[in-house]
């Protein structure tokens, strides 16, 4: 409950604890909290919440949760009275609105072979992969349209190589133009040759 003070004769209300949200939290509550927090890939946001409401039965009150986490007081009280309603399944992230329901096992097999290819060999006019030219290529390769923020998602899901975009001398069909431009390199002061290699994805594109 909130602990009331005197103040010049009014009252003020201070030191609103996180279990006057959560209400009792039951030990097997605590474990499942606890199971959940030992996972390494919980996702950071649910971990937050979790510890929110971890910090709540160690007596924390909102103000301090809120300081700790670097978020609002409403919004700890928020996903405190959450995990009062509904337990650890109501802190999870939601999912996202307009999850693409057609990356069946045909489009990811097809995502994985546009992505071990370089882009030159299938006739496109670049050299590396970003995940808005992916999405063109594979709707028109497979009649299936996902957006490149969802195609992101699958990557990253997929454990594709990701990064800035490391350009390569693949594109050059003439191997005596690629030893040549190999050469140029390293004769103004590149440190070693740049061998024709995987092209990687550049997933901010």
């Amino acid at each position: 409950m909130k602990e009331m003070i005197g103040c010049a004769g009014s009252e003020v209300w201070q030191m609103e604890r996180g279990t006057d949200l959560t209400g009792p939290i039951a030990p097997a509550q605590q474990a499942a909290v606890e199971a959940l927090l030992a996972q390494r890939e919980l996702p950071p946001r649910q971990r937050e919440r979790l510890e929110m409401v971890k910090a709540a039965w160690f007596g924390a009150d909102v103000a301090a949760i809120a300081q700790w986490c670097g978020r609002t007081p409403r919004t700890v009280r928020r996903w405190l009275a959450a995990f009062r309603d509904g337990g650890v399944e109501a802190v999870a992230d939601a999912p996202i609105p307009g999850r693409p329901p057609k990356a069946d096992e045909a489009y990811l097999a097809a995502l994985a072979a546009a992505v071990a290819t370089p882009p030159r060999s299938l006739g496109l006019p670049f050299d590396v992969w970003s995940s808005r030219r992916l999405s063109a290529y594979l709707v028109e390769t497979t009649g299936i349209r996902i957006a490149p923020g969802w195609l992101r998602v699958l990557l990253h899901r997929a454990r594709f190589a990701c990064g800035r975009p490391k350009h390569t001398l693949a594109h050059l069909q003439d191997p005596e133009e690629v030893a040549a431009c190999e050469t140029a390199l390293q004769a103004v002061g590149e440190k070693g040759g740049r061998a024709t290699g995987a092209v990687r994805i550049a997933l901010s594109g």
